[in-house]
């Protein structure tokens, strides 16, 4: 008898219990997909390249793509006038070997960082250091990141990254390896 008082309390209680635990796994997958999330800049390894690898590339000795870097819109005229530069790359092995060139007439410090434009995640690449021919920086990254976009910019701090950028260009495929 007592059974049949409490029988139309457990239903909703039943149910109440389901939303409860439905909610609390909401949360904690929430959590843990924050905590855990994959960015560009985990999953990008940055290769330091040998010096016979450098030395061929800044020569010009061999057959390597040209993307010219553009100057970054601001109002500081000076600096458009002023830095220059091109991405040199080439594709071999499942590698994207890539140098930066730039030739600039002040002497700030300038860095290098990879930017994935889907999910505006940044890794830094290389700083520029002098070299015959300007600043000059050379590194790998594996070619299934591609396409990314090469920022040049005069900030070492993620953060300031983008609002300190100087110059732009994006790293793609070629377009016979896209047709393949």
């Amino acid at each position: 008898m007592n059974l049949k008082k409490y029988t139309p309390y457990i239903f909703p209680l039943l149910v109440f219990l389901l939303v409860f635990f439905l909610i609390f796994r909401w949360f904690q997958l929430r959590s843990e997909r924050a905590n855990n999330e994959l960015n560009f800049s985990e999953g990008i390894q940055i290769e330091n390249l040998s010096e016979d690898q450098q030395r061929t590339m800044l020569q010009a000795a061999g057959d390597y793509d040209t993307v010219n870097l553009s100057p970054e819109a601001s109002d500081d005229v000076m600096v458009k006038q002023d830095v220059t530069g091109v991405i040199r790359y080439e594709v071999t092995d499942g590698k994207v070997l890539f140098s930066v060139i730039v030739t600039a007439m002040q002497t700030d410090e300038y860095h290098v960082w990879l930017h994935d434009t889907d999910t505006n995640e940044l890794s830094p690449a290389f700083d520029l250091v002098a070299g015959k021919g300007g600043l000059v920086g050379t590194a790998a990254i594996n070619s299934d990141l591609l396409p990314v976009e090469v920022v040049v910019s005069t900030s070492s701090d993620k953060t300031k990254v983008l609002d300190n950028v100087v110059l732009r260009g994006i790293l793609s495929p070629a377009l016979e390896e896209t047709q393949e």
